[in-house]
């Protein structure tokens, strides 16, 4: 018999992965999900690469909350998701469309620069100085 803790733990577990609240009392007997983290091969060759569906599993709380931890998930990956291969890839992305070093203040007669080691520090940075000058 599962304790009301163990309950307790699986849902928030779920909750967090992405699933309803409800998931834990309601779920299906088979289900689909969709991969987030491509799958490779013992090579590191990509074989079922993220976006893919895995059709026909079981639909169990304690399955898909295992799952999950793999990176497969009952929704498809998108720029919104926030699961931790999707925000690799919105990175990896990003470093590759060239995001500049350097964020200027758009007032031209303002020459700050924001500096940090990470992107959302030089945002900070930037939005605090137009904050506080202007």
């Amino acid at each position: 018999m599962v304790s009301f803790r163990d309950r307790k733990h699986t849902r928030e577990e779920l909750v967090n992965a992405g699933y309803s609240w409800e998931y834990l009392d309601t779920w299906q007997a088979k289900t689909v999900l969709y991969r987030h983290a491509d799958g490779l091969n013992v090579e590191g060759d990509v074989v079922h690469p993220h976006g893919s569906t895995v059709e026909g599993v079981p639909g169990s709380p304690d399955y898909v909350l295992q799952k999950s931890r793999i990176g497969w998930f009952p929704y498809p990956p998108s720029n919104a998701c926030t699961c931790r291969w999707c925000a690799e890839r919105a990175v990896e992305s990003q470093r590759l469309e060239g995001i500049p070093d350097d964020y200027k203040c758009d007032n031209a007669e303002c020459d700050f620069v924001a500096s940090s080691d990470t992107h959302a520090g030089k945002l900070s940075g930037l939005r605090m100085h137009v904050r506080n000058s202007h």
